[in-house]
């Protein structure tokens, strides 16, 4: 029970991402027991036995990826926000404190804001870019965990953000 003590330590929004995934399996597995009790239906048992197996083995290797902190973390402020056409993803620019802007391509449901601090958890060991941006993205959606909102940035420093702004567009 090692690795359950040491989830306190875990980021939040990666335990949530592996308990959704678990419950979901949970519940496919679920409802079809109960489909198949009452109708007999063997067919929807076992693909919703085939569900909570693949599920299963995502949560395993997702908690295996959170205990052993094989992830990297991007923390940075939104600056910009670019949608791309006829794409299922918007290209983000996300500025750490020392100035550098990192380009993020993330799923349009992703609510991101412009002038939001956020960190961005990714797998490491993600295997190497093709150098086509289409490519990239389909290949790396499975190397990014999850993002969490750290607040917005701070007013006092706001002029500081409007130069960063204006840099990271061009």
């Amino acid at each position: 029970m090692k690795g359950f003590d040491s989830m306190k330590n875990f980021p939040p929004v990666l335990v949530h991402k592996w308990l959704y995934t678990l419950a979901v399996g949970m519940g496919c597995l679920g409802v079809g027991v109960a489909y198949y009790l009452v109708t007999d239906d063997g067919v929807l048992l076992m693909l919703s036995s085939l569900v909570f197996g693949l599920s299963l083995v995502r949560s395993i290797l997702l908690y295996r990826t959170i205990f052993r902190q094989d992830y990297e973390t991007v923390v940075g402020t939104c600056v910009a926000i670019t949608t791309l056409p006829l794409r299922k993803c918007r290209r983000i620019k996300v500025m750490d404190d020392q100035g550098i802007v990192n380009t993020l391509l993330l799923a349009k449901q992703a609510k991101i804001k412009i002038g939001y601090q956020y960190r961005f958890f990714f797998k490491k060991n993600v295997p190497s870019y093709l150098g086509s941006e289409y490519f990239d993205t389909v290949l790396s959606t499975d190397s990014f965990l999850g993002y969490e909102e750290i607040g917005r940035y701070p007013e006092k420093d706001s002029d500081d953000f409007s130069v960063a702004k204006e840099k990271a567009e061009k």
